[in-house]
């Protein structure tokens, strides 16, 4: 198992000073990194501001490498209206080996099926480029239809062959699963997780069993139900990492554990810095 930074942790440096935030990230002892490949505030994508050579250039000289991109749609965007065959050449020319979604608004069973459906279709796009396409979830992808969950369809719909998951081991509790007992239920389907922490103070952590299941808005969740604040430095909140690690070791399948730190306070770089140190106390303790 290896230590990756998904670099939405600082995303707002990258809007400002792209190769100045890999600089800073290669410095504190980074070496894999999760990438993301729009300024999210102009919307455009890094490859229109740099060439792709300049930007491979610069991750090779920094010793970084990326592994993997989150490439997603703007929300109210329909998943199949990005250009995929341009984000798979691009992805394949920087080296990625994979592609993640990182989230499809979702809320009923036709719109998941519909998505699982398009998911397959990149899946195909990318594993004829030799590249890996995984979906990240959040919390609402556990809303209950019925005897199964948006999520359960997503992955019982979904190619394996074509379609992995990565989980964000926190917004599956927020989605008032056990994270240690899905991993293990998708077992080598899910070989990269991501890793954030969340605050004590948090009440209720499953953001679920707080609105009305019958009325979900999706966006809203993330609007109104999280805070700023709700996400912390890791091993300052309720996230067990000794119990954790020792079942992500004991697996042994799990292949990237991905910083994501969506925290509010202090510097960021000061965050993710702290963050590896504890990653490797964990990550790399056998």
């Amino acid at each position: 198992m290896e230590i990756g930074l998904n670099l939405f942790s600082v995303f707002k440096e990258l809007n400002e000073d792209y190769f100045g935030t890999l600089e800073h990230v290669a410095e504190m002892g980074y070496k894999n990194l999760e990438l993301l490949t729009v300024n999210f505030s102009t919307g455009e994508r890094y490859s229109d501001a740099f060439s792709l050579p300049v930007i491979k250039q610069k991750l090779e000289d920094l010793g970084l490498n990326a592994f993997s991109a989150h490439e997603g749609v703007a929300p109210g965007s329909a998943i199949m209206d990005a250009d995929w065959d341009r984000i798979v050449e691009e992805n394949a020319e920087l080296g990625c080996q994979s592609i993640v979604f990182p989230m499809a608004f979702i809320s009923g069973r036709e719109d998941t099926l519909q998505t699982a459906e398009h998911l397959n279709l990149i899946g195909e796009k990318c594993n004829k480029a030799g590249l890996s396409f995984y979906y990240h979830n959040h919390a609402h992808e556990f809303r209950r239809i019925g005897e199964t969950s948006l999520f359960e369809l997503l992955a019982e719909n979904t190619d394996p062959a074509l379609v992995k998951f990565e989980l964000d081991l926190v917004w599956v509790m927020r989605g008032g699963y056990d994270p240690l007992a899905l991993l293990e239920k998708l077992g080598s389907r899910c070989d990269m997780i991501h890793q954030k922490d969340l605050g004590q103070h948090v009440n209720p952590v499953n953001i679920l069993s707080a609105i009305s299941q019958g009325n979900l808005d999706t966006m809203k969740i993330y609007t109104e139900m999280v805070k700023p604040n709700d996400f912390v430095n890791l091993g300052t909140g309720i996230v067990n990492f000794q119990e954790t690690y020792q079942k992500l070791h004991q697996l042994g399948y799990v292949r990237y554990a991905i910083v994501e730190n969506e925290g509010q306070p202090g510097n960021k770089f000061t965050s993710i810095a702290d963050d590896l140190k504890v990653m490797e106390k964990y990550v790399q303790a056998r």
